[in-house]
């Protein structure tokens, strides 16, 4: 109960905005898993007879790469459902509004994902023009697409309850804006600083998804399905080393860089600040070489090059979004904004109830009541 209370507070948007992910994200990864599993029995089958060779024509390749391919991004969905439940418990303990408001924006993107790859799956097939495909169909049977009802009930379930989170969130908008206003006070300056630190922090997250997104595909590409295919030991070399240098660009880099990031705002650390754009250039540097590199590699790339082109664009925007904020963060160091974090972090530990004020804004707290929601994001 202590720890409930500790997270929650006694506002019933909180428990219900985090009941109603929770439930979400139980119930998607179920769904997930299903199709996950009857995704796999068909490329189980075309693999056991054989069908997944070049002599059978280019259409049936790419649509087993295609296939092949979806169940990398089955387990990003699942990651993404545990990664909302984990931001929404942030947002309601951090009283984040900003994060809230990306939260929404996140859960419209997995809804339009759930419909994204419904289509996904029942077009793989779709060619039934030419005899290998045909053939395949033959074989699948009852198994092809049989996960059409999951995916159709995956679909319902995520419109439904983002249309259910985005209400809770506004609630929870309006009850964030004032308990801020009452951490931080009536000081417009600092505020506004609390407002990029927010902004920062929230980006922080979506970069470690995104780029956590990224490198899962990109290495389940090198150790799937490009070091089995490989035919010599000069054609394994080259991806060993090509493994080895993405874990050393991609995944290393990308969590120090992030690291130094969130210790160097919490600590107002202005090294670390430094470290983080030093590294995001280097890592916007390779994100690029990497988008030309499958762009001039299509027939390398297949059933891959959407999705990790997408990943690589969302990738490059958050870097150019959070460069500049985390500069205009590092200019806001020394003006006593760590004082209120801090004050805020030891009252949501010591007691959720507690509301202290600052100095500034203590005289003016009866004038700002009537229109307590506009402070988190004005």
């Amino acid at each position: 109960m202590w720890i409930i209370s500790r997270i929650f507070g006694d506002s019933k948007w909180t428990r219900a905005i985090f009941l109603t992910i929770l439930l979400q994200a139980l119930l998607a990864i179920i769904f997930e898993s299903i199709i996950f599993q009857s995704h796999a029995s068909e490329i189980n089958i075309i693999n056991e007879e054989r069908l997944n060779q070049k002599a059978f024509g280019q259409p049936l390749i790419t649509a087993y790469a295609n296939a092949r391919s979806l169940l990398v991004y089955y387990v990003l969905f699942i990651i993404a459902q545990l990664f909302s439940v984990i931001l929404v418990l942030d947002a309601i303990f951090q009283k984040n509004t900003i994060q809230l408001i990306a939260l929404v924006a996140f859960e419209l993107g997995l809804s339009a994902y759930s419909i994204i790859q419904y289509h996904q799956s029942s077009t793989l097939f779709s060619d039934t023009s030419d005899a290998s495909v045909v053939l395949v169909l033959a074989f699948l049977g009852d198994n092809h697409h049989a996960s059409k009802w999951a995916e159709i009930t995956q679909i319902c379930l995520m419109i439904i309850s983002t249309m259910v989170f985005i209400f809770l969130a506004y609630k929870l908008y309006l009850e964030f804006g004032w308990q801020i206003y009452k951490n931080i006070g009536a000081d417009l300056a600092m505020r506004d600083r609390y407002k990029m630190y927010q902004i920062f922090m929230m980006l922080l997250k979506f970069d470690f998804f995104f780029f956590l997104g990224f490198s899962v595909q990109y290495l389940a590409l090198l150790i799937v399905a490009w070091l089995p295919e490989a035919v010599d030991d000069d054609a394994k070399s080259r991806i060993v080393k090509e493994l080895i240098k993405h874990i050393a660009l991609s995944c290393i880099v990308s969590i120090a860089m992030l690291a130094l990031a969130y210790w160097g705002l919490r600590r107002e650390w202005k090294l670390h600040m430094y470290l983080f754009i030093a590294l995001s250039v280097a890592s916007m540097g390779y994100f690029i070489y990497m988008l030309v590199t499958i762009s001039h590699n299509p027939e390398r790339f297949v059933g891959t090059k959407a999705f990790l082109t997408f990943f690589l664009c969302v990738d490059m925007v958050l870097i150019l979004a959070s460069v500049p904020v985390a500069i205009i963060c590092l200019l806001n160091f020394n003006h006593g904004l760590i004082n209120h974090i801090c004050k805020v972090s030891h009252k949501t530990t010591a007691n959720p109830s507690s509301l202290p004020m600052n100095s500034t804004g203590a005289g003016k707290e009866k004038t700002v009541t009537s229109n307590p929601e506009r402070w988190s994001i004005e």
